[in-house]
């Protein structure tokens, strides 16, 4: 079975991740170094660190048949909702935000693996309740419930781009379950007057600030429409071929904040161009590609909703991302995949490629 199992690994899938776990580490490395300072380039080593991790744990997972996950995946989800409480009661605060635990010399922030929780949990009951005719809105109860929860306790957080990934990878894992016309229209609904009344009494003064600055960054240029009017000059500025490697001067003179980590991709944008973002993208969608391969020749119900759900939260990682620094979209400050800054998120979705690998392997065994 071994021997099986390894002439069927995905191995294009296994170069692609690769690449962008490569290029990530070195397009950090420039983000991190500021001309005549050097910059924080010790990091470079951490997120080294965290890479392998996330590696060691992609290997265990491809050893691991998938299926096991059906029942550890509750006791998964609960740990995850477990920690997300003590994030509440002694997490550590950076930027404004209470969302890291500390583990001895490490902080870990839970919101990462609770995602990961959440598709294990609903990959569980959509694979156990199939409704060829449609999901109703009675049918959706109990998971649109399961998701709720730590939504609630990451919005308590103050993480409010963290939390929009819950309702997101519902809505897309519910989507490729099937539901019924009725209901969607129920949804959308419910989206439209809930997103009405979230922006009026949900939402903090600074993150209106966010969607208005969306609108219109030149109106603050100094203040809150600074960080975005800068990542567009970074972007604009590679043209077709970039400035070169560790030469954008955006990114090395300081003028783009929080550039290892939300505005990342400016970086890269900067110094190698249309080219070289054309190029990042293009492998993302390979990734996206083959995530969806993995998930429509999976042999059972589990295994499709996993791989769906695992590819739903990349896509709308990239998604959010991108757009929110291109300003098609207000920015929420989320992780770039393999590319920014990041233990928890780094490691969560090395996870995730090792359960694509494992899907794909084991669909010649049953």
């Amino acid at each position: 079975m071994k021997k099986n199992l390894f002439e069927n690994f995905h191995w294009p899938l296994l170069w692609v991740v690769l690449s962008l776990a490569v290029l990530g580490l070195l397009n950090l490395y420039s983000a991190l170094g500021v001309w005549g300072e050097g910059g924080q380039v010790d990091l470079i080593w951490h997120q080294l660190a965290w890479v392998s991790v996330g590696f060691i744990l992609l290997l265990l997972l491809v050893n691991m048949d998938y299926r096991l996950w059906e029942k550890l995946g509750i006791y998964f989800y609960v740990g995850c909702i477990v920690a997300l409480i003590l994030v509440l009661l002694i997490g550590k605060v950076v930027s404004g935000h209470r969302s890291w635990l500390t583990v001895g010399p490490f902080y870990v922030q839970p919101s990462e693996f609770a995602k990961l929780g959440l598709i294990f949990i609903l990959a569980k009951y959509f694979g156990d309740n199939p409704l060829p005719q449609g999901h109703g809105f009675r049918d959706l109860i109990k998971p649109l419930l399961l998701t709720i929860i730590p939504f609630v306790l990451i919005l308590m957080e103050k993480d409010l781009g963290s939390s929009l990934f819950f309702p997101l990878i519902f809505i897309t894992m519910a989507f490729v379950a099937k539901i019924k016309k009725g209901t969607i229209f129920l949804f959308l609904a419910l989206v439209v007057i809930g997103g009405g009344l979230a922006y009026q009494y949900g939402l903090k003064p600074y993150q209106k600030e966010r969607i208005r600055i969306f609108l219109n960054p030149e109106s603050d240029p100094r203040k809150s429409g600074y960080h975005l009017i800068q990542s567009k000059i970074a972007v604009g500025s590679g043209k077709i071929f970039g400035k070169g490697y560790l030469k954008g001067k955006i990114n090395k003179l300081r003028y783009l904040p929080d550039k290892h980590t939300d505005f990342i991709f400016p970086v890269l944008a900067e110094e190698w161009g249309l080219v070289g973002s054309f190029t990042i993208l293009g492998l993302y969608t390979t990734l996206l590609w083959m995530g969806m391969g993995v998930a429509m020749r999976a042999r059972e119900p589990f295994g499709v909703f996993l791989a769906s759900g695992f590819v739903s939260l990349l896509f709308w990682h990239l998604f959010i991302n991108v757009c929110g620094v291109l300003g098609m979209i207000p920015l929420t400050g989320v992780p770039l995949p393999f590319l920014s800054y990041g233990g928890s998120s780094t490691v969560a979705f090395l996870i995730g490629i090792g359960l694509l690998f494992n899907i794909h392997m084991r669909r010649f065994m049953f």
